[in-house]
């Protein structure tokens, strides 16, 4: 409302100008406002009458010096996203001065050539020096061509000292690893990957590839922000995304269920899918029969199957089948009567299933057990009864069946060395674990967790060189998690210096990079053979690389039903 004596007609006229209309005294404090002043300025009354001028309207003089000047001002000016016309008139028969607000609809534009001009004659050296994050040009062959401020800071050195070397020579020299220039130059698409640098930093770097009219790459730009600082937190993050991913459809179960223990790296796709298994069998009384090579990790997804399962309380009875002797396995597995047989104990013993009941039973390398036994492990499975040795009575037993082997157990089968009756029953689910070598995504996380886990064991703060680091990250691993801990703990305890370098590592390793490249001859053998052995080192390598038939047939120059026939041979059948 206008605060004046005016009548109530005059009043709301005034209020529904168009424009605004305000009052101030000589001294710049404004008396009153109409409400298209209050709408257009976008405040309540209350914060507009008995202000200054000054607080409201940005002007580069005192309100009071103008108005000594003149008797009549007009300005723009912008408040916020809006610009307004602002007129100010001083009446000599008054002792006010009367402002009105007029809004402008459109600033005024200015022409794409004029702003074409400006952005040319911007100084783009400055501007890409002055980021933060590192930016790194090359041309299509690789040969750098400008790298800014961040990038120096990021690799140690002068940018002279790196434009116009080859990226290979740069790789070869540790400014930085891995390089992602062999990728995005197959790939021909935008990258991402973490790499190390030569001042021990690390960072997070993306590759976007530039192309002509024509459709070909002329460039690439690669952009790295530094991420030390935060490498800590780099596997929380990353199982916290995996996580959110995979199960945002089960969210409620996530945080009862299914989270993974410390000691498990699960990032790979195939790891990932597993775990997406494991999780939603955990809680249901089914027999599980995970298979794998020796060393993948089967004890841990069994004891993560039985700890997220209801049966979590009660006992988990682990039994390596291989590890018993065969006249001692029976009495073990299924206990026996006092005075069963010459030398038992006395009051007789309970085995170890009924040890179990209630809870899991885990039975490892289920391969390896003797037929004769196979035929009594059914009646328990099926029947849920056991009978200890020497006693006619079964005993009751509540138990869920877990077992293990790194055997084909089908194969063992077909060769009447396992009952095909106890095998299906068995595998209700099969759980297969792969090779660590068709898991290169979980190797340097596993890496940097073993590491940590050894340094705390022994109170020392050990680490690995850039070189050790990838070279690990691709070896074969025949022994896979098992001989990755063992290594790692070896290199901890062994190194002479903190720094873990190539002189540190066992030949078998330290050399295994360069067979990687060249063909070695270890022993005669027919060249059928040798052939084979090639042939499947190659498939190993490109699906290790894609696991696509399309892009692994142009990749290798055969067809995709030739990479299909081979890919079942050399990877399927595991």
């Amino acid at each position: 409302m206008l605060e004046s004596t005016a009548n109530t007609r005059f009043e709301i006229m005034v209020n529904h100008l168009p424009f605004g209309v305000l009052t101030m005294d000589y001294s710049g404090l404004i008396t009153t406002c109409n409400d298209t002043a209050c709408q257009l300025l976008s405040l309540p009354i209350s914060n507009i009458v008995n202000k200054t001028f000054t607080e409201l309207f940005p002007l580069e003089e005192r309100i009071e010096d103008l108005l000594a000047q003149t008797t009549h001002l007009e300005k723009k000016i912008q408040l916020g996203s809006h610009l307004f016309s602002l007129i100010v008139r001083k009446e000599k028969s008054l002792q006010e001065v009367i402002c009105t607000l007029h809004p402008i609809t459109e600033f005024p534009q200015e022409s794409n050539k004029t702003l074409k001009s400006k952005l040319l004659n911007l100084p783009i050296d400055n501007i890409l020096n002055a980021c933060q994050d590192e930016i790194f040009i090359t041309d299509a062959e690789g040969k750098t061509l400008f790298i800014n401020s961040a990038g120096e800071s990021l690799y140690g050195t002068n940018a002279q000292q790196l434009i116009g070397k080859d990226v290979f020579k740069l790789v070869e020299k540790g400014f930085f690893s891995p390089s992602l220039y062999p990728i995005i130059k197959q790939r021909q698409e935008k990258v991402s990957m973490i790499q190390r640098t030569k001042t021990g930093k690390t960072a997070h770097v993306i590759a976007n590839p530039v192309f002509n009219e024509e459709g070909e790459m002329t460039n690439i730009i690669f952009t790295g922000r530094d991420i030390t600082e935060l490498k800590h937190l780099r596997e929380k993050i990353q199982r916290s995304e995996v996580l959110l991913k995979t199960y945002q459809s089960e969210l409620e179960e996530l945080h009862s269920f299914h989270k993974q223990p410390a000691d498990v790296i699960a990032l790979s796709p195939k790891m990932r899918k597993i775990f997406k298994v494991v999780n939603k069998i955990s809680r249901l009384d089914t027999t599980v029969l995970i298979t794998g090579e020796s060393g993948v990790g089967k004890g841990v997804i069994a004891k993560f199957i039985h700890d997220h399962s209801p049966r979590k309380e009660q006992p988990m009875i682990h039994i390596n089948c291989g590890a018993i002797p065969d006249t001692l396995i029976e009495s073990e597995l299924f206990g026996y009567k006092k005075g069963a047989f010459t030398g038992a104990n006395k009051e007789g013993k309970k085995g170890l299933i009924e040890q179990a009941n209630g809870g899991t039973l885990f039975l490892d390398e289920i391969g390896e057990m003797p037929l004769h036994l196979q035929v009594k492990l059914l009646k328990a499975l099926q029947e849920r009864k056991i009978e200890p040795i020497g006693d006619s009575k079964s005993i009751d037993v509540d138990i869920r069946i877990i077992t293990a082997t790194n055997k084909d157990l089908k194969a063992l089968v077909d060769a009447g060395k396992f009952r095909d009756d106890l095998y299906y029953r068995l595998n209700v689910v099969p759980i297969h674990i792969p090779p660590l070598r068709e898991r290169p995504e979980d190797v340097s996380h596993m890496i940097d967790y073993f590491l940590n886990k050894m340094n705390k064991k022994y109170n020392l703060n050990t680490y690995l060189s850039l070189e050790v680091e990838n070279t690990l990250t691709h070896h074969h691993w025949p022994g896979n998690v098992r001989e990755l801990e063992n290594l790692i703990e070896r290199l901890v305890v062994t190194a002479e210096e903190n720094e873990i370098t190539m002189s540190d590592l066992p030949e078998n390793i330290y050399y295994k990079e360069t067979s990687d490249y060249i063909v070695q001859v270890n022993d005669i053998c027919s060249l059928k053979q040798a052939q084979d052995q090639m042939e499947e080192q190659l498939i190993r390598k490109a699906y290790s690389l894609h696991t696509s038939s399309y892009k692994i047939a142009d990749l290798l120059g055969i067809n995709q039903s030739t990479a299909i026939r081979k890919i079942k041979k050399y990877i399927k059948k595991e």
